[in-house]
């Protein structure tokens, strides 16, 4: 199972995507600032997730997300948010 993700920082108020087999680990490491392309905004927080069973359909959303903007994310981040 794979998982595209979207995080958010509070601190720098920017979103970063991306996918991961282990999404916990994957937070993990964003956090403890082992990645160069995120390791200022900690804490992340995760806004978005959606679920492949494959790779490639994983890395096939990730580069579609990534060509959007951030009012597009937004939009998608508030549409998978569940009805209160």
């Amino acid at each position: 199972m794979h998982t595209v993700y979207i995080i958010y920082s509070p601190s720098t108020d920017q979103y970063f995507i991306g996918q991961s087999k282990d999404l916990k680990i994957t937070l993990w490491q964003h956090n403890a600032k082992t990645n160069p392309a995120t390791a200022g905004g900690k804490p992340w927080e995760v806004k978005f997730t959606q679920p492949f069973a494959t790779r490639n359909e994983a890395l096939s959303l990730e580069m579609k997300l990534k060509k959007k903007d951030r009012a597009h994310w937004e939009e998608l981040i508030a549409s998978a948010q569940p009805a209160n």
